[in-house]
């Protein structure tokens, strides 16, 4: 099938969440990333509709172009997706001009799993699959930026997505990216993946990209800033977060719109 690249209409919330506080660095300099998550790419309930989410996704990226896209898991939604889906989001990321930073969450277990025939030693060069068990780095000299997550293998109330955050950098920016559930009392702590409310508040980095909520949130303790982007496939308010890093303004983040596909449209594979 042929992909329509038809531009949907994009809507920003007009509104920018500033947060400064920015350690002093002379390596820094000014970048915009995508943070996106649950888009859960080859569901039995709505396999179109999650395929324009993800087209969506690409347009924004492509309307006002960034330095990186993150995507905070679930990007995919079980263990066997069609083998065409899985090809035309490789070969969609790949045709981005920017790194890709993908943490498998507790639907991707078609990254997670070793039985997958997901072709992890083919990746192109730009798409970066955060893989190790207790937390992986990737580091991006060229945009001086650093990005760590932890994939979930085990969605259960033993796994805590930013366990084991490592200390900063010593020099540019640093991401983490997360899956799980932001959890304020212990009770809640019996929930999947939970993050702790403490951990937000300690954690040593410029910005805490998450994942598992469909809803745009910020969940930010005082600093570093931290947010759940909202999922592309949402049926009521379907979202990405765009993120500005600058040395001197701070941490933005805004929250932009996209076309609701609930009833699907004429773009496809």
């Amino acid at each position: 099938m042929v992909v329509l690249r038809q531009r949907p209409l994009i809507r920003r919330t007009g509104e920018l969440l500033n947060h400064t506080g920015i350690p002093s660095d002379p390596l820094r300099k000014p970048l915009a990333l995508l943070h996106t998550s649950d888009l859960h790419i080859g569901s039995d309930t709505y396999p179109e509709k999650a395929i324009q989410a993800f087209n969506a996704v690409l347009d924004a990226a492509h309307e006002t172009p960034v330095d990186a896209v993150l995507i905070a898991g679930d990007l995919f939604d079980a263990f066997r997706v069609p083998w065409n889906d899985v090809d035309y989001v490789i070969r969609s990321l790949a045709a981005l001009a920017c790194p890709v930073v993908i943490l498998p969450g507790n639907h991707d277990t078609i990254l997670t799993s070793p039985a997958s025939s997901f072709p992890f030693r083919g990746l192109p060069a730009n798409i970066h699959l955060l893989q190790a068990p207790n937390g992986e780095m990737v580091t991006l000299p060229s945009l001086g930026l650093s990005v760590w997550g932890k994939p979930v293998y085990n969605h259960e109330p033993s796994f805590r997505p930013l366990g084991g955050l490592p200390p900063r950098p010593s020099s540019g920016w640093y991401v983490a990216i997360a899956h799980g559930l932001v959890v304020n009392d212990n009770a809640n702590l019996q929930r999947s993946s939970p993050i702790d409310t403490q951990e937000l508040a300690l954690a040593d980095c410029d910005y805490i990209a998450l994942g598992h909520v469909h809803r745009f949130e910020n969940v930010t303790q005082v600093h570093p800033p931290a947010f759940y982007s909202g999922s592309p496939s949402d049926p009521e308010k379907p979202t990405v977060a765009r993120v500005y890093l600058h040395p001197e303004k701070g941490v933005a983040v805004e929250a932009i719109h996209l076309p609701n596909h609930a009833s699907g449209n004429n773009r496809t594979r």
